[in-house]
Formats: structure tokens, sequence, C-alpha cells
């Protein structure tokens, strides 16, 4: 990657007392915070190292041969072509800046690593300058994370999850009701929802309900049905598992409402009675991540 004037774009996150104390003004808020409610101090804390590392990183792209832009992560749209794009705030904002992109390559930074877990972020505000000078200079190892593709009805949606596919219905006290099909293995299942995850996801959700961690250089991905209902009438087989790489998850949706949410809650996909869904791991469009080891 040439270093001279690569276009960068930067995209950050609005914590929590940004958005709801310093934005909203939320009146209860405001009213812990001056009665030293631990929690919401702790808030503004958070508030005070993500700002310190953003303005770290800013501090850094202003030294160097580089155009950079700042782009807030919610309603991202990338028009114009970057040579790099790096993710300031957690695992979220990372994934919000992954949507947008396809063949550029992306470096996260943890703006709290105290606070966030940030698995995809290689860099801190104590090591960006170093890591973004050698990104630049095509230097910072590079891995390449698969993701799921999605169809609805037959038509192919455009954003990719690098992480899972959670499809649920929209009420989470609600059972969702949904006809599982896997190869030649069809069953109608009731269940609090079905994830399908990555290799790359593996860790988060889907092994909480009871899957299997992957490496990420695995080619396999993996379904798991969450508090599957088991009863008289329901005796269900697919109860999750690894599926190879050409394997399709066919979800058929049962009920009035539900959604499919891709990689947390900021990409829905509304479904009603008789919708179908396909995912399956994508054959294109693996995500460049750099400055991680694959795990």
């Amino acid at each position: 990657m040439a270093a001279s004037r690569a276009k960068i774009l930067v995209v950050y996150k609005k914590d929590a007392y940004q958005q709801y104390i310093q934005g909203q003004r939320d009146p209860r808020l405001r009213r812990l915070l001056r009665q030293r409610h631990p929690d919401v101090v702790d808030m503004q804390r958070a508030h005070a190292t993500h700002q310190a590392t953003l303005e770290a990183v800013v501090r850094v792209l202003r030294r160097l041969p580089v155009e950079f832009e700042l782009a807030y992560r919610v309603g991202l749209k990338v028009t114009k072509r970057y040579q790099l794009v790096v993710s300031v705030g957690g695992d979220g904002t990372f994934l919000q800046a992954a949507r947008s992109v396809r063949q550029t390559p992306i470096l996260g930074v943890n703006s709290d690593p105290v606070r966030s877990e940030a698995v995809f972020c290689a860099a801190t505000r104590q090591t960006f300058a170093r890591l973004c000078a050698q990104a630049l200079e095509g230097r910072l190892p590079e891995l390449r994370l698969a993701r799921l593709e999605v169809t609805l009805n037959g038509r192919m949606l455009s954003p990719r999850a690098l992480n899972d596919v959670l499809v649920v219905h929209d009420d989470p006290a609600t059972m969702s009701r949904y006809r599982l099909r896997i190869g030649r293995r069809e069953e109608i299942q009731k269940s609090s929802g079905l994830w399908v995850a990555t290799a790359a996801g593996s860790s988060s959700a889907v092994w909480a309900a009871g899957g299997i961690k992957l490496p990420w250089s695995a080619t396999t991905f993996q379904y798991r049905p969450r508090e599957l209902y088991h009863g008289r009438l329901s005796r269900c087989r697919l109860t999750g598992g690894l599926l190879g790489p050409q394997a399709c998850v066919r979800v058929t949706w049962l009920m009035r409402r539900g959604s499919a949410f891709l990689d947390g809650p900021h990409v829905t996909v509304p479904l009603r009675f008789a919708d179908e869904l396909g995912i399956r791991r994508s054959s294109a469009d693996s995500l460049r991540v750099l400055g991680l080891r694959a795990r």
C-alpha cells in the first residue's frame, strides 16, 4: 500500500455518555450524574477514554502524508474509494465499519481496552501510530475472515455478516417457530431463535448457546437453535453443528412477525409468514483485517 496521499476513512462510535447525557440530555441520567452514581460516573470516564483515543488517532493521521475523513458509524455508507479503513471503538464499531467495505483492508482500534473486549481490534491508542505506519507501508500482517451471505425469498441481501445471523421473533419473550432445512434434513422447530455463525463469530453468542469455538481460519460455519423446545409433538434432531463451506441453512419463517439480525441490532431484515431465508458461507468478499493473528 503506497503511503503517498493514501485516503483513509476513520469510523467512530458515540458512547453512551455522549449520546444520552450530552446529546439527548436525559434528565434521569443527568440527575444520577449529579448524585455521583458510580455507574453513571463510570459512563463519564469511559467517554473521556474513548475521546482521548479518537483524538490520538486524529493527531497521528495529521502527521502523516495522508488524506482522511471521519464518519459516524450509524447509517454509514461508503461511496468513495479508500486505501484503509480505521474503526475506533470496540467490536460493534468494527462490525459496522466492516459491513461497508469489500476489498478495503480495515484496522480496528480498541478505544477502551479496560472496558471493551474488541477481539477484532489489533491497535490501541498507544500502538496506533506504529501499526498505521506499517499498514500504509504494506508491512502489517493481514488476516482474511469469511462472512455469511443471506438471501430472502431468493433475493441476495447486500450486507454480509462477519459474526452471525440471528433469526428470531420480534418480541424476545415470544417463542420462534420456523422450518429448518439443511441439505435433505428438514423439521419444524420451536425455540428462542436460531443462530448461524462464522468461524470468526464462533466465540460469541453461538458459543454461549452451546456452539463450538472454531479457529478463525476454519472453512466451516455452524448453526445452533437457542433454548430449543422438546415436547410430545416436537422431537428435534437438527440441534446444531458444523457445516461445510458449500452448505446452506434454509429457514422458512412460520409466524406473523419476525426478524433476521445481521451482526447485532443495527441491520434488521423483517420477516413475514412463509418468508424463506438462505444463509451460507460467502465464497467471495472475505474481510481483510490488519494486525491480527489467526485464533
